[in-house]
Protein backbone atom coordinates (compact mmCIF):
# COMPACT_ATOMS: atom_id res chain seq x y z
CA UNK A 1 0.00 0.00 0.00
CA UNK A 2 1.63 3.35 -1.03
CA UNK A 3 -0.12 5.92 0.37
CA UNK A 4 1.53 9.54 1.35
CA UNK A 5 0.92 11.33 4.46
CA UNK A 6 0.92 15.21 4.30
CA UNK A 7 1.75 16.65 7.37
CA UNK A 8 2.17 20.70 8.67
CA UNK A 9 6.23 21.22 8.31
CA UNK A 10 6.87 22.00 11.90
CA UNK A 11 9.38 25.59 11.05
CA UNK A 12 5.84 26.49 9.78
CA UNK A 13 4.13 25.67 12.82
CA UNK A 14 6.40 27.23 15.14
CA UNK A 15 6.54 30.48 12.89
CA UNK A 16 2.59 30.63 13.39
CA UNK A 17 2.90 30.08 16.97
CA UNK A 18 5.28 33.11 17.03
CA UNK A 19 2.57 35.42 15.26
CA UNK A 20 0.29 34.02 17.56
CA UNK A 21 2.09 35.18 20.42
CA UNK A 22 3.01 38.60 19.34
CA UNK A 23 -1.03 39.21 17.97
CA UNK A 24 -2.11 38.01 21.41
CA UNK A 25 0.03 40.43 23.12
CA UNK A 26 -0.82 43.49 20.43
CA UNK A 27 -4.39 42.83 21.86
CA UNK A 28 -3.80 43.28 25.65
CA UNK A 29 -1.59 45.91 25.10
CA UNK A 30 -4.17 47.51 22.67
CA UNK A 31 -6.96 46.43 25.19
CA UNK A 32 -5.00 48.16 28.08
CA UNK A 33 -4.55 51.15 26.13
CA UNK A 34 -8.41 51.81 25.49
CA UNK A 35 -8.86 51.55 29.42
CA UNK A 36 -6.45 54.04 29.92
CA UNK A 37 -6.86 57.23 26.85
CA UNK A 38 -10.29 55.98 26.16
CA UNK A 39 -12.59 57.73 28.88
CA UNK A 40 -15.22 55.88 30.60
CA UNK A 41 -18.70 54.57 29.32
CA UNK A 42 -20.93 57.56 31.41
CA UNK A 43 -18.68 60.65 29.66
CA UNK A 44 -20.55 61.97 26.75
CA UNK A 45 -19.21 61.36 23.35
CA UNK A 46 -19.52 63.54 20.30
CA UNK A 47 -22.07 62.48 17.36
CA UNK A 48 -20.18 61.17 14.32
CA UNK A 49 -21.34 61.66 11.04
CA UNK A 50 -22.08 58.87 8.76
CA UNK A 51 -19.11 57.71 6.63
CA UNK A 52 -19.07 58.61 2.87
CA UNK A 53 -17.61 55.52 1.84
CA UNK A 54 -18.02 51.49 3.19
CA UNK A 55 -16.75 51.28 7.08
CA UNK A 56 -13.11 49.80 6.47
CA UNK A 57 -12.42 46.67 9.08
CA UNK A 58 -11.93 47.98 12.95
CA UNK A 59 -8.36 46.79 14.46
CA UNK A 60 -10.30 44.27 16.53
CA UNK A 61 -12.13 42.31 13.40
CA UNK A 62 -8.59 42.85 11.73
CA UNK A 63 -6.91 41.05 14.96
CA UNK A 64 -9.99 38.23 14.94
CA UNK A 65 -9.28 37.40 11.52
CA UNK A 66 -5.72 36.68 11.78
CA UNK A 67 -6.03 34.86 15.04
CA UNK A 68 -8.75 32.42 12.78
CA UNK A 69 -6.02 32.43 10.25
CA UNK A 70 -3.43 31.33 12.27
CA UNK A 71 -5.63 28.34 14.14
CA UNK A 72 -6.40 26.82 10.82
CA UNK A 73 -2.88 27.51 9.63
CA UNK A 74 -2.01 25.23 12.74
CA UNK A 75 -4.27 22.68 12.30
CA UNK A 76 -2.81 19.26 11.56
CA UNK A 77 -4.77 17.77 8.14
CA UNK A 78 -6.04 14.43 8.15
CA UNK A 79 -3.09 11.90 7.45
CA UNK A 80 -3.18 9.39 4.34
CA UNK A 81 -1.77 6.04 5.14
CA UNK A 82 1.10 4.35 3.42
CA UNK A 83 2.97 0.81 4.82
CA UNK A 84 6.48 1.43 5.68
CA UNK A 85 8.56 -1.82 5.78
CA UNK A 86 5.93 -4.34 5.65
CA UNK A 87 4.08 -2.66 9.06
CA UNK A 88 0.38 -1.75 9.26
CA UNK A 89 -0.14 1.68 7.62
CA UNK A 90 -1.26 3.40 11.10
CA UNK A 91 1.78 1.47 13.06
CA UNK A 92 3.66 3.16 10.05
CA UNK A 93 2.74 7.14 11.05
CA UNK A 94 6.04 8.12 12.85
CA UNK A 95 8.11 6.61 10.07
CA UNK A 96 6.39 10.14 8.17
CA UNK A 97 6.40 12.43 10.91
CA UNK A 98 9.22 14.73 10.47
CA UNK A 99 10.30 14.85 14.16
CA UNK A 100 8.65 14.39 17.73
CA UNK A 101 5.45 12.38 18.89
CA UNK A 102 3.29 10.64 16.77
CA UNK A 103 -0.06 8.88 17.53
CA UNK A 104 -2.10 6.56 15.82
CA UNK A 105 -4.31 3.34 16.67
CA UNK A 106 -7.27 0.74 15.43
CA UNK A 107 -10.75 -0.54 16.84
CA UNK A 108 -12.58 -3.63 15.83
CA UNK A 109 -15.86 -5.00 17.55
CA UNK A 110 -18.02 -7.46 16.44
CA UNK A 111 -21.39 -9.50 16.68
CA UNK A 112 -21.55 -13.51 16.13
CA UNK A 113 -24.61 -15.60 15.45
CA UNK A 114 -24.36 -19.31 15.30
CA UNK A 115 -27.13 -20.91 13.37
CA UNK A 116 -25.95 -24.74 14.07
CA UNK A 117 -25.98 -23.48 17.97
CA UNK A 118 -23.85 -22.29 20.20
CA UNK A 119 -24.08 -18.76 22.33
CA UNK A 120 -24.70 -15.91 20.64
CA UNK A 121 -22.10 -13.32 21.15
CA UNK A 122 -20.86 -9.90 20.57
CA UNK A 123 -17.58 -8.06 21.72
CA UNK A 124 -15.03 -4.96 21.52
CA UNK A 125 -12.56 -7.41 20.07
CA UNK A 126 -9.70 -4.84 20.36
CA UNK A 127 -8.42 -0.85 20.78
CA UNK A 128 -4.93 -0.26 19.97
CA UNK A 129 -3.29 2.96 20.55
CA UNK A 130 0.35 2.98 18.44
CA UNK A 131 3.01 5.32 20.23
CA UNK A 132 6.00 6.77 18.09
CA UNK A 133 8.63 9.19 18.40
CA UNK A 134 11.07 10.18 15.83
CA UNK A 135 14.20 11.58 17.81
CA UNK A 136 15.77 12.22 14.22
CA UNK A 137 16.04 11.36 10.93
CA UNK A 138 18.08 7.97 11.71
CA UNK A 139 16.71 6.83 15.62
CA UNK A 140 12.75 6.52 15.59
CA UNK A 141 10.48 4.52 18.67
CA UNK A 142 7.90 2.68 17.74
CA UNK A 143 5.24 0.80 19.85
CA UNK A 144 1.82 -0.76 20.28
CA UNK A 145 -0.28 -0.99 23.04
CA UNK A 146 -3.57 -3.61 22.92
CA UNK A 147 -6.79 -3.55 25.27
CA UNK A 148 -8.90 -6.58 24.60
CA UNK A 149 -11.97 -7.46 25.43
CA UNK A 150 -13.30 -4.40 27.10
CA UNK A 151 -12.27 -5.29 30.50
CA UNK A 152 -9.38 -6.43 32.47
CA UNK A 153 -12.46 -7.18 34.83
CA UNK A 154 -14.47 -9.63 32.63
CA UNK A 155 -11.63 -11.69 30.69
CA UNK A 156 -9.68 -8.63 28.90
CA UNK A 157 -6.19 -7.77 28.80
CA UNK A 158 -3.46 -5.07 28.31
CA UNK A 159 -0.42 -6.02 26.44
CA UNK A 160 2.58 -4.83 24.28
CA UNK A 161 2.47 -5.93 21.13
CA UNK A 162 5.81 -4.68 20.19
CA UNK A 163 8.10 -1.78 21.25
CA UNK A 164 11.62 -1.06 19.65
CA UNK A 165 13.85 1.06 18.20
CA UNK A 166 15.20 1.46 14.74
CA UNK A 167 18.81 3.10 13.89
CA UNK A 168 18.80 3.71 10.43
CA UNK A 169 22.70 3.05 8.97
CA UNK A 170 21.94 3.27 5.39
CA UNK A 171 18.76 4.11 3.34
CA UNK A 172 18.39 0.14 2.56
CA UNK A 173 19.67 -1.13 5.87
CA UNK A 174 18.78 -0.52 9.38
CA UNK A 175 19.03 -2.20 12.58
CA UNK A 176 15.69 -2.55 15.21
CA UNK A 177 16.25 -3.56 18.88
CA UNK A 178 12.96 -4.56 21.58
CA UNK A 179 10.18 -6.74 21.35
CA UNK A 180 9.58 -7.35 17.80
CA UNK A 181 6.71 -8.65 15.48
CA UNK A 182 7.91 -11.92 14.14
CA UNK A 183 7.56 -11.34 10.12
CA UNK A 184 6.16 -14.87 9.22
CA UNK A 185 2.78 -14.48 7.35
CA UNK A 186 0.51 -11.91 6.01
CA UNK A 187 -1.76 -10.94 9.24
CA UNK A 188 1.13 -10.94 11.86
CA UNK A 189 2.07 -7.62 10.65
CA UNK A 190 -0.66 -6.19 9.27
CA UNK A 191 -3.35 -6.84 11.59
CA UNK A 192 -5.45 -3.52 11.07
CA UNK A 193 -8.94 -4.44 10.55
CA UNK A 194 -9.46 -2.01 6.97
CA UNK A 195 -6.76 -4.71 5.29
CA UNK A 196 -7.72 -7.64 5.86
CA UNK A 197 -10.77 -8.83 4.47
CA UNK A 198 -13.68 -11.32 6.91
CA UNK A 199 -14.59 -10.04 10.71
CA UNK A 200 -12.41 -12.80 11.96
CA UNK A 201 -8.39 -12.67 10.64
CA UNK A 202 -7.57 -16.40 8.83
CA UNK A 203 -7.68 -19.29 11.15
CA UNK A 204 -4.67 -20.73 9.69
CA UNK A 205 -2.67 -17.17 10.66
CA UNK A 206 -3.69 -17.94 14.15
CA UNK A 207 -3.77 -21.85 15.02
CA UNK A 208 -0.99 -22.97 12.40
CA UNK A 209 0.91 -19.39 12.72
CA UNK A 210 0.42 -18.13 15.99
CA UNK A 211 -0.42 -14.47 15.02
CA UNK A 212 -0.07 -12.15 16.83
CA UNK A 213 3.24 -13.04 17.64
CA UNK A 214 5.86 -11.19 19.31
CA UNK A 215 9.10 -12.07 21.21
CA UNK A 216 12.23 -9.53 22.30
CA UNK A 217 15.31 -9.50 20.36
CA UNK A 218 17.47 -7.75 17.78
CA UNK A 219 17.92 -7.64 13.63
CA UNK A 220 18.27 -6.24 10.51
CA UNK A 221 15.21 -4.98 8.20
CA UNK A 222 15.29 -2.86 4.72
CA UNK A 223 14.15 -2.88 1.24
CA UNK A 224 15.92 -2.59 -2.15
CA UNK A 225 14.19 -1.82 -5.58
CA UNK A 226 10.96 -3.65 -4.62
CA UNK A 227 13.01 -6.58 -2.33
CA UNK A 228 12.37 -6.09 1.17
CA UNK A 229 14.09 -8.09 3.89
CA UNK A 230 13.56 -9.02 8.02
CA UNK A 231 16.47 -10.96 9.73
CA UNK A 232 15.53 -11.39 13.27
CA UNK A 233 17.07 -13.17 16.82
CA UNK A 234 15.22 -13.43 19.31
CA UNK A 235 14.10 -15.31 22.73
CA UNK A 236 12.68 -18.64 21.88
CA UNK A 237 9.45 -20.07 22.48
CA UNK A 238 8.34 -22.28 25.46
CA UNK A 239 6.91 -25.98 24.80
CA UNK A 240 6.57 -27.09 28.51
CA UNK A 241 5.07 -24.82 31.87
CA UNK A 242 3.17 -21.79 32.02
CA UNK A 243 3.27 -21.07 28.75
CA UNK A 244 3.03 -24.34 26.68
CA UNK A 245 2.10 -25.78 23.54
CA UNK A 246 -1.52 -27.81 22.64
CA UNK A 247 -2.95 -30.08 20.04
CA UNK A 248 -5.90 -27.61 18.97
CA UNK A 249 -3.61 -24.24 18.75
CA UNK A 250 -0.41 -26.17 18.40
CA UNK A 251 2.61 -23.47 19.50
CA UNK A 252 0.83 -20.77 19.97
CA UNK A 253 0.47 -21.22 23.49
CA UNK A 254 4.19 -20.90 23.89
CA UNK A 255 4.56 -17.17 22.82
CA UNK A 256 6.74 -15.11 25.50
CA UNK A 257 5.59 -12.05 24.41
CA UNK A 258 8.88 -10.15 26.02
CA UNK A 259 6.77 -10.48 29.25
CA UNK A 260 9.41 -11.77 31.87
CA UNK A 261 10.17 -14.54 28.95
CA UNK A 262 12.68 -17.20 29.71
CA UNK A 263 15.45 -17.03 27.38
CA UNK A 264 17.79 -20.42 27.66
CA UNK A 265 16.91 -21.30 23.88
CA UNK A 266 16.85 -18.25 20.83
CA UNK A 267 15.32 -18.17 17.75
CA UNK A 268 16.34 -17.06 14.34
CA UNK A 269 13.67 -15.80 12.13
CA UNK A 270 13.97 -14.21 8.28
CA UNK A 271 11.74 -13.30 5.83
CA UNK A 272 11.75 -11.45 1.74
CA UNK A 273 9.25 -9.86 0.09
CA UNK A 274 9.58 -8.87 -3.71
CA UNK A 275 6.86 -6.62 -5.41
CA UNK A 276 6.21 -5.57 -8.69
CA UNK A 277 4.06 -4.18 -10.86
CA UNK A 278 0.69 -5.21 -8.04
CA UNK A 279 1.98 -8.65 -7.50
CA UNK A 280 3.65 -9.73 -4.37
CA UNK A 281 5.55 -12.65 -3.42
CA UNK A 282 7.61 -14.23 -0.30
CA UNK A 283 8.72 -16.59 1.66
CA UNK A 284 9.74 -16.53 5.26
CA UNK A 285 11.58 -19.35 7.58
CA UNK A 286 11.40 -19.47 11.93
CA UNK A 287 13.90 -21.88 13.30
CA UNK A 288 14.66 -22.26 17.10
CA UNK A 289 14.82 -24.70 19.98
CA UNK A 290 11.68 -24.16 22.69
CA UNK A 291 12.63 -26.70 25.32
CA UNK A 292 13.74 -23.32 27.22
CA UNK A 293 15.37 -25.90 29.97
CA UNK A 294 12.73 -27.81 30.59
CA UNK A 295 13.26 -31.32 31.98
CA UNK A 296 11.15 -34.33 31.09
CA UNK A 297 11.93 -37.81 32.07
CA UNK A 298 15.08 -36.92 33.41
CA UNK A 299 16.91 -35.33 30.35
CA UNK A 300 16.41 -31.81 29.09
CA UNK A 301 13.75 -30.99 26.33
CA UNK A 302 15.01 -29.51 23.03
CA UNK A 303 11.62 -28.81 21.22
CA UNK A 304 13.80 -28.08 17.99
CA UNK A 305 10.98 -25.89 16.28
CA UNK A 306 10.70 -24.65 12.11
CA UNK A 307 7.93 -22.69 10.93
CA UNK A 308 8.05 -22.06 7.51
CA UNK A 309 5.16 -20.27 4.81
CA UNK A 310 5.63 -19.15 1.20
CA UNK A 311 3.14 -16.52 -0.19
CA UNK A 312 1.59 -14.69 -3.22
CA UNK A 313 -0.79 -11.55 -3.21
CA UNK A 314 -1.75 -10.00 -6.35
CA UNK A 315 -4.10 -6.71 -7.04
CA UNK A 316 -4.94 -5.39 -10.49
CA UNK A 317 -7.99 -2.47 -11.24
CA UNK A 318 -10.46 -3.84 -8.42
CA UNK A 319 -9.28 -7.65 -7.78
CA UNK A 320 -7.41 -9.01 -5.10
CA UNK A 321 -5.85 -12.40 -4.88
CA UNK A 322 -3.65 -13.81 -2.16
CA UNK A 323 -2.68 -17.08 -0.60
CA UNK A 324 -0.41 -18.92 1.46
CA UNK A 325 1.48 -22.31 2.29
CA UNK A 326 2.41 -22.84 5.63
CA UNK A 327 4.57 -26.04 6.78
CA UNK A 328 5.71 -26.99 10.63
CA UNK A 329 8.20 -29.44 12.51
CA UNK A 330 8.44 -30.23 16.01
CA UNK A 331 11.46 -32.14 17.72
CA UNK A 332 10.81 -34.07 20.97
CA UNK A 333 6.74 -33.85 20.51
CA UNK A 334 6.77 -36.93 22.34
CA UNK A 335 8.32 -35.61 25.03
CA UNK A 336 6.40 -32.29 25.45
CA UNK A 337 3.07 -33.89 24.70
CA UNK A 338 3.74 -36.16 27.68
CA UNK A 339 4.59 -33.03 29.82
CA UNK A 340 1.80 -31.04 29.15
CA UNK A 341 -1.38 -34.10 28.50
CA UNK A 342 -2.12 -33.87 25.25
CA UNK A 343 -1.00 -34.86 21.93
CA UNK A 344 1.40 -31.95 20.41
CA UNK A 345 1.36 -32.40 16.72
CA UNK A 346 4.78 -33.53 15.33
CA UNK A 347 4.15 -32.41 11.65
CA UNK A 348 1.11 -29.66 10.73
CA UNK A 349 0.42 -28.67 7.19
CA UNK A 350 -2.31 -25.72 5.42
CA UNK A 351 -3.14 -23.14 3.48
CA UNK A 352 -5.63 -20.83 2.32
CA UNK A 353 -6.20 -18.81 -0.64
CA UNK A 354 -8.71 -15.77 -1.06
CA UNK A 355 -10.24 -13.81 -4.00
CA UNK A 356 -12.08 -10.09 -3.58
CA UNK A 357 -13.01 -7.31 -6.09
CA UNK A 358 -13.95 -4.04 -5.56
CA UNK A 359 -17.60 -3.44 -7.22
CA UNK A 360 -17.35 0.49 -6.44
CA UNK A 361 -14.25 0.75 -8.17
CA UNK A 362 -15.97 -0.81 -11.74
CA UNK A 363 -19.51 1.31 -10.54
CA UNK A 364 -17.80 5.06 -9.39
CA UNK A 365 -14.38 4.68 -9.98
CA UNK A 366 -11.76 7.75 -8.35
CA UNK A 367 -14.73 7.67 -5.37
CA UNK A 368 -13.64 7.29 -1.77
CA UNK A 369 -15.96 4.45 -1.11
CA UNK A 370 -15.60 0.51 -1.63
CA UNK A 371 -17.32 -2.47 -1.43
CA UNK A 372 -15.85 -5.54 -2.14
CA UNK A 373 -17.31 -9.23 -1.98
CA UNK A 374 -14.26 -11.92 -1.36
CA UNK A 375 -14.45 -15.26 -0.32
CA UNK A 376 -11.69 -17.38 1.42
CA UNK A 377 -11.06 -21.22 1.64
CA UNK A 378 -9.00 -22.85 4.26
CA UNK A 379 -7.12 -25.93 5.21
CA UNK A 380 -5.11 -26.75 7.63
CA UNK A 381 -4.00 -30.32 10.04
CA UNK A 382 -2.51 -29.86 13.32
CA UNK A 383 -2.14 -33.24 13.25
CA UNK A 384 -0.28 -33.77 10.06
CA UNK A 385 1.94 -36.41 11.93
CA UNK A 386 2.32 -36.97 16.08
CA UNK A 387 5.18 -39.04 17.55
CA UNK A 388 5.40 -42.55 17.79
CA UNK A 389 2.96 -43.77 20.48
CA UNK A 390 0.55 -40.98 20.32
CA UNK A 391 -2.53 -40.98 18.50
CA UNK A 392 -3.26 -38.47 15.68
CA UNK A 393 -6.62 -36.58 16.63
CA UNK A 394 -8.94 -36.10 13.42
CA UNK A 395 -11.18 -33.19 14.72
CA UNK A 396 -7.46 -31.41 14.54
CA UNK A 397 -7.43 -31.50 10.90
CA UNK A 398 -9.95 -28.75 9.68
CA UNK A 399 -11.36 -26.98 6.25
CA UNK A 400 -13.88 -23.86 6.34
CA UNK A 401 -15.51 -21.37 3.88
CA UNK A 402 -15.62 -17.77 4.55
CA UNK A 403 -17.75 -15.80 2.24
CA UNK A 404 -18.64 -11.69 3.05
CA UNK A 405 -19.00 -8.16 2.35
CA UNK A 406 -16.07 -5.65 3.12
CA UNK A 407 -17.77 -2.20 2.99
CA UNK A 408 -15.17 1.30 3.35
CA UNK A 409 -17.30 4.31 3.34
CA UNK A 410 -13.64 5.62 3.73
CA UNK A 411 -9.98 4.37 3.45
CA UNK A 412 -9.48 3.60 7.32
CA UNK A 413 -12.60 2.98 8.24
CA UNK A 414 -14.70 -0.71 7.30
CA UNK A 415 -18.15 -2.31 7.90
CA UNK A 416 -18.04 -5.78 7.48
CA UNK A 417 -20.40 -9.13 7.22
CA UNK A 418 -19.31 -12.89 6.04
CA UNK A 419 -21.09 -16.03 6.79
CA UNK A 420 -18.19 -18.92 7.53
CA UNK A 421 -18.83 -22.73 7.43
CA UNK A 422 -16.55 -25.12 8.77
CA UNK A 423 -15.72 -28.92 7.96
CA UNK A 424 -13.29 -30.71 11.16
CA UNK A 425 -12.10 -33.41 10.27
CA UNK A 426 -13.92 -35.52 12.66
CA UNK A 427 -17.62 -34.33 11.74
CA UNK A 428 -20.12 -32.11 13.54
CA UNK A 429 -19.73 -29.42 10.72
CA UNK A 430 -20.50 -25.30 12.30
CA UNK A 431 -21.57 -22.39 10.89
CA UNK A 432 -21.05 -19.18 11.90
CA UNK A 433 -22.82 -15.25 10.64
CA UNK A 434 -20.77 -12.47 11.77
CA UNK A 435 -20.86 -8.93 11.57
CA UNK A 436 -18.09 -6.54 12.32
CA UNK A 437 -16.49 -2.81 12.11
CA UNK A 438 -13.32 -1.62 12.48
CA UNK A 439 -11.06 1.58 12.15
CA UNK A 440 -7.76 2.82 12.26
CA UNK A 441 -6.43 6.51 12.45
Amino acid sequence: MRIKIRLTDRESNVRAMNRVAVVTMVVLATGAWAQVDGGTPDEPVAAVPAPAAETPPSFFEIITAELRRLKEELALPAPTYQSFAGMGPAASKVYFTPRGLSLGGYGEAYYRFKPTGGPTETDLLRVVLYMGYRFSDRIVFNSEIEFEHGSTERGGAVSVEFAYLDFKLFDTLSVRVGNVLIPVGFVNEIHEPPFFFGVARPQLERSLIPATWNENGIGLYGEYQGLRYRAYLVNGMRAVGTDRFSDSSWIRGGRQAGAEAVAENVAGVAAVDYTVQGLRVGASAYFGRSGQGAVVDDSVVKGDLFLGEVHAAWQYKGFWLRGIMAYGRLGDADRISAANGVTVGQEVLGGYAEAAYDVFGLLMPGGDQSLSPFVRYESFDLHKSVAAGSSRDPAQSRQSVTAGLHYKPIANVVLKADYQHVFPGAGGQSSTVNLGVGFVF
